[in-house]
């Protein structure tokens, strides 16, 4: 009994062991898919010896085949290349150390189809990153957050096809950004533009696109400096003669972008055919674009002119010598001067202020020289303006004169006896306007009253009393009221011809 008793126990404590055994044993096993997975996500650890290359502080492992990044890396790692493998997603986790002195990181021809909004929060000193030739389609607002030191961004050769507005805002050190060879449709102006544009931005690259429609007036209106990086050939932009003009003074202006791709500045020509063709020859065979010139300045006397010594790179130093080549130092008592900006202010201007001026700009790397030509005209902008107000008030005032003139000839309503309605006959030869005309040969064969003395004609004239003459617009009519014959001769005769004696216009008589 004692025997089988201890059995019993001995079997009872096996299986509390195995009990006890299985259950300390099974969570190791549930745990072991976790770290699979997780080493799955976070990549085999760094093998300097077979999968990449160890030179001081730089790591390379470029074309290893690689799917994750490696794990491990040494905190002193300042360039990291995993470039032309197969990284197809960018996790937040993708290093398990902050790697504070990394300023480049190589991530191109992975295929990458994602990124982690905060797959680089680890590694905030970076300053150039290359994420060209992936997969990439969107970019968030977040995902460039954390790279405040970032200097040069490379995306071209992905899928992107939409770009939050905000999504470069933190990027406060960035000078250069490409995005050609994509599918963006719209041009970011937010990235050039004034008010918002990134201050250190010294190239932007849009080119071989699917842009559409450019703001050319805002373009047109940026500085040198920013026009000389900007490049947007190879674009889908319907031909136009502002598209010209624009592209034409940049070449004149001898700018990068474009001189370097004058080629690849092409148009579509409007059609079914959507033939394109170069920008530059619309001046010649498509839509007779009016050449391209560098305008003068043109000012008036006693005005304030800004000369911009608008140079093709930035935070240059400028000098400028007025015309004649005479250097602005060496001028006392000039109306010229250098403004902070380097450029330079003119006025009050008056004549002898025309002519050429150039700024000369230098820096390390660059020197560039700058011709402005200003136009004096000789008068005012006031005197100019009153000069349009006398000759508008002039050319009114012979307009209401005319118009006068007409209201006098055609609408004065006739008072003379000989007028319709007055009495008279039809035939009477007062209705014609030829009745004021003086016929003196008619008038003396009438009369009969012409002698000669002494060879000479000798004619007498006998005038009427002045209490029997009537009015005829506001004058005195020469002859009575009564329809009388002189010297009872010729009874037919009428006072038309007395009337002739007097012109219309004349106030005074005439005596024959």
């Amino acid at each position: 009994m004692m025997g089988d008793s201890l059995c019993i126990s001995l079997r009872v404590a096996e299986a509390v062991l195995r009990t006890r055994s299985l259950i300390t044993v099974l969570p190791f096993a549930l745990l072991l898919p976790t770290v699979r997975v997780s080493a799955q996500f976070m990549g085999s650890p760094l093998d300097c010896h077979k999968t990449c290359v160890c030179a001081s502080n730089i790591v390379s492992c470029s074309k290893s085949n690689l799917t994750y990044v490696p794990i491990a890396l040494p905190e002193y790692t300042a360039v990291l290349d995993v470039s032309f493998n197969s990284i197809t997603k960018l996790r937040a986790e993708w290093t398990s150390v902050k790697l504070s002195r990394l300023h480049t990181l190589l991530l191109n021809n992975n295929g990458i189809i994602f990124l982690s909004s905060e797959a680089f929060v680890s590694v905030t000193k970076v300053q150039y990153l290359d994420l060209s030739s992936n997969r990439l389609r969107l970019l968030d607002e977040v995902i460039f957050e954390p790279l405040v030191n970032l200097e040069v961004l490379l995306l071209y050769n992905n899928c992107i096809s939409q770009i939050d507005r905000s999504a470069f805002s933190s990027l406060i050190m960035l000078k250069k950004l490409y995005l050609s060879h994509n599918l963006i449709s719209r041009f970011p102006l937010e990235l050039v533009k004034e008010r918002s544009r990134l201050e250190t931005l010294r190239l932007l690259d849009v080119s071989s696109n699917r842009i559409k429609v450019l703001p050319l007036h805002e373009l047109q209106a940026l500085p040198a400096w920013i026009k000389n990086g900007l490049y947007f050939h190879n674009n889908s932009l319907p031909c136009s003669c502002e598209l010209y003009e624009v592209v034409a003074r940049w070449c004149l202006k001898e700018l990068s972008s474009a001189i370097d791709f004058r080629s690849s500045h092409t148009c579509v020509l409007p059609g079914q055919q959507k033939e394109r063709m170069a920008i530059l020859d619309l001046n010649k065979v498509h839509l007779n674009c009016s050449e391209a010139k560098l305008l003068d300045e043109e000012a008036y006397l006693d005005q304030f002119l800004v000369l911009d010594c608008d140079t093709r790179k930035k935070d240059m130093t400028k000098r400028w010598a007025l015309p004649g080549n005479i250097p602005l130092s060496l001028k006392a008592n000039t109306t010229a001067v250098k403004r902070p900006d380097g450029n330079l202010q003119i006025g009050p201007l008056s004549a002898e202020d025309s002519g050429v001026y150039t700024c000369y700009a230098t820096s390390d790397s660059v020197n560039e020289t700058l011709y402005v030509t200003v136009v004096v005209f000789n008068s005012t902008m006031t005197g100019g303006m009153e000069n349009m107000k006398t000759a508008y008030t002039t050319l009114v005032a012979c307009l209401v004169s005319a118009v006068m003139v007409l209201i006098y000839l055609y609408l004065t309503p006739c008072r003379c006896a000989c007028c319709p309605g007055q009495g008279l006959e039809k035939n009477d030869p007062c209705d014609s306007l030829h009745s004021s005309t003086v016929s003196v040969s008619q008038a003396h064969n009438e009369t009969g009253q012409e002698r000669v003395e002494g060879g000479f004609s000798y004619r007498h004239v006998g005038f009427p009393d002045i209490k029997d003459q009537l009015e005829q617009n506001g004058r005195l009519n020469p002859i009575g009221e009564e329809d009388e014959d002189w010297h009872g001769e010729s009874k037919e005769r009428r006072r038309s011809d007395a009337e002739s004696v007097s012109s219309v216009c004349s106030d005074t008589p005439m005596v024959l």
